[in-house]
């Protein structure tokens, strides 16, 4: 009866270390290796402008894929060109780019519009900006 006791003990002891060294690894994986977004704002002319700036913080290249806002309120662009306010304007039409290690790029966050009104102005007040993206890896040549 006793070593049987000691067994259970040591399964759960065992289980439970495991289960932390597991979400260690995914925070580490996951957590840790990937872009940082934060708010910022800045000024062309007289007009306040409020931007999303994506931070790579990883030692590998990153390619943001998508950047979306889940109410489909505002959409975020690299500026005012027309091709971009347009492109914005149509979901799916997001120019992915690429992110250095250490670099960042801020998105103008510019408010979507539907029969000739802002969305913004029909009572939608939170949003939730969404970064798809992927992590490249250095891989180094194989010698034949």
């Amino acid at each position: 009866m006793a070593d049987g006791g000691l067994a259970a003990t040591v399964g759960v002891v065992g289980g439970i270390v495991g289960l932390i060294g597991g979400l260690m690894s995914f925070g580490d994986r996951f957590y840790k290796g990937r872009p940082i977004a934060s708010l910022t704002t800045g000024t062309s002319g007289d007009q306040k402008l409020v931007f999303v700036r994506i931070k790579n913080t990883t030692n590998y290249d990153v390619m943001i894929k998508r950047a979306t806002e889940r109410r489909q309120v505002y959409f975020l662009t690299e500026d005012f060109e027309i091709g971009n306010l347009l492109r914005g304007q149509t979901e799916g039409m997001f120019r992915p780019f690429m992110l250095k290690p250490g670099d960042s790029k801020d998105l103008l966050i510019r408010p979507k519009f539907k029969d000739g009104v802002a969305v913004e102005a029909m009572g939608n007040r939170h949003i939730d900006f969404w970064l798809y993206w992927r992590r490249g890896k250095i891989v180094s040549p194989s010698v034949v």
